[in-house]
């Protein structure tokens, strides 16, 4: 697919679980962020993968499929089974977009640099029981949500199920994985850095 091939991606995945979160910090509470319109664009895109997993994949991956560039997304994701929305947690929006800042400025990939992801969500008051966390970041424009948000998400979210490269596809597994619940959306932009765009997704079970 020309729009992938063409751009830097790098992609990151890790799942971290703890049921007693509330132990680390009982007081935290995140401040209250207005959604974006990307965060709101691509929960719809993750939403739309996940309730209607057979309807995304003829309307994202058919022509990818057709190219054989697709890395079998096009028939797992006809034959999943759909599984319930997600909904945003405050909490994680703002631990994912504190992270998604962090790598762009700081120039890094990685999800351990500035504290795990639970821990990073525990800090700022998460209370749920699990975290799942992707990174994706690339150079490509179609990637850059200050240009055409709805693109770019579109953009992220098909990288990852299609996941080319990963052997376990962690990306798409966590993505559509039913035992989530809710998610923290964050992006940042640093033009002086290697990979320019980076997205950070961070999946809760409560």
């Amino acid at each position: 697919m020309k729009t992938i091939s063409s751009s830097i991606i790098m992609l990151l995945i890790v799942m971290l679980i703890s049921c007693k979160p509330s132990l680390d910090n009982e007081n935290a509470v995140a401040i209250p962020q207005a959604i974006t319109s990307f965060q709101q664009n691509m929960l719809d895109e993750i939403n739309l993968a996940r309730t209607n997993p057979a309807g995304y994949a003829e309307l994202r991956l058919k022509s990818v499929n057709d190219e054989s560039a697709d890395n079998g997304s096009y028939l797992y994701m006809r034959n999943l089974a759909p599984s319930s929305a997600l909904s945003f947690n405050q909490t994680l929006n703002l631990s994912a977009s504190n992270y998604a800042l962090f790598l762009a400025e700081k120039n890094l990939m990685g999800h351990d640099l500035n504290g795990t992801p639970l821990k990073r969500a525990i800090t700022l008051g998460f209370q749920g029981c699990s975290i799942g966390e992707n990174i994706a970041a690339s150079t490509g424009d179609s990637y850059d949500p200050t240009l055409d948000s709805k693109t770019a998400a579109i953009h992220f979210v098909l990288i990852m199920i299609i996941d080319n490269g990963v052997a376990d596809l962690g990306h798409r597994l966590t993505m559509l994985n039913p035992t989530y619940s809710t998610i923290g959306i964050g992006y940042s932009k640093n033009p002086a850095s290697t990979f320019v765009n980076y997205n950070v997704q961070d999946y809760g079970g409560l």
